[in-house]
């Protein structure tokens, strides 16, 4: 099966697009995170141009909004003119009251009125920075998921902070795969690495995912939650997600101004990425 043709049949992609990026003060403009642009262009290019590059055009990514939805929209009809991906945007009408779970079960909600319920998943955070080919990398998971509900992509190299979204893992098992054991930015004993902001979810990992995400709206104690909170409490049940270690720690996940620094240091050693004005 070519390249071209295959992404929209065997993998659909749901960005979590509806934060603001308060953090970065005056560098993030009106917002969204994900147009925040970097040497020229906005982070939703390199997205983008990694799907393209991975998944083919006819790829399925439904773009979860909030924030700044307007600014999307235009720029994505802007995009339109030189690309033959066409993202499918999904209002998260509560972005501002309830944290980024919410989004992604506004994602797979809006997956299951669309053709193709038995694809793989991607999930991307729209505050990933790294070049196309980095992230196109990790689009490459589906391939090797077999009979495992889902993976993490995790930097098993750099250092982690404070802030960092810990994972620990057991031993490698026979098939020669770890499985993440816990995950979350505290309480995480004897962490290997850091979960970058992509994940790929089988069928069956999706539907353990969906079903969780859909308790946390019955409970105002998920409210702030991280979607990885979902992620720890399959992982705490049961082997759920494998790790997929980065082909690098060329990524940054910007938060703040140090942040973007960092991103801006990686795009000037990217081959060229098409510039064009992000929508005001």
């Amino acid at each position: 099966m070519s390249t071209a043709t295959s992404g929209r049949r065997e993998v659909a992609v749901v960005v979590l697009a509806a934060g603001h990026g308060r953090r970065l003060g005056r560098a993030a403009g009106p917002g969204p995170k994900w147009l925040i642009e970097v040497d020229g262009a906005p982070i939703a290019e390199r997205h983008l141009i990694a799907i393209e590059q991975a998944l083919g055009p006819d790829t399925d990514v439904l773009v979860v909004t909030g924030h700044a939805a307007d600014r999307v929209e235009r720029w994505c009809e802007t995009r339109a003119a030189r690309s033959a991906l066409r993202p499918v945007l999904v209002p998260n009408h509560r972005h501002a009251d309830r944290n980024n779970w919410y989004s992604l079960l506004v994602g797979l909600d809006a997956l299951e009125g669309r053709p193709g319920d038995d694809r793989v998943v991607v999930v991307l955070n729209s505050d990933l920075f790294g070049r196309p080919e980095w992230i196109a990398s990790l689009l490459a998971a589906p391939a090797h998921l077999g009979e495992v509900p889902g993976c993490l992509a995790v930097d098993v190299a750099r250092p982690l902070t404070e802030e960092a979204m810990k994972v620990a893992a057991g031993p490698t098992d026979a098939q020669g795969r770890r499985w993440c054991r816990a995950i979350g930015k505290e309480g995480v004993d004897d962490p290997v690495g850091e979960y970058v902001g992509m994940s790929t979810l089988a069928p069956p990992g999706r539907a353990l995912v969906h079903e969780a995400l859909r308790s946390f709206t019955t409970d105002e104690m998920w409210t702030d939650a991280w979607y990885e909170a979902a992620f720890q409490q399959l992982s705490a049940a049961s082997p759920f997600l494998t790790l997929w270690p980065t082909p690098s720690s060329e990524w940054v996940e910007i938060d703040d101004a140090e942040d973007l620094a960092t991103a801006e240091r990686l795009a000037r050693e990217e081959p060229s990425v098409r510039r064009q004005p992000t929508a005001t």
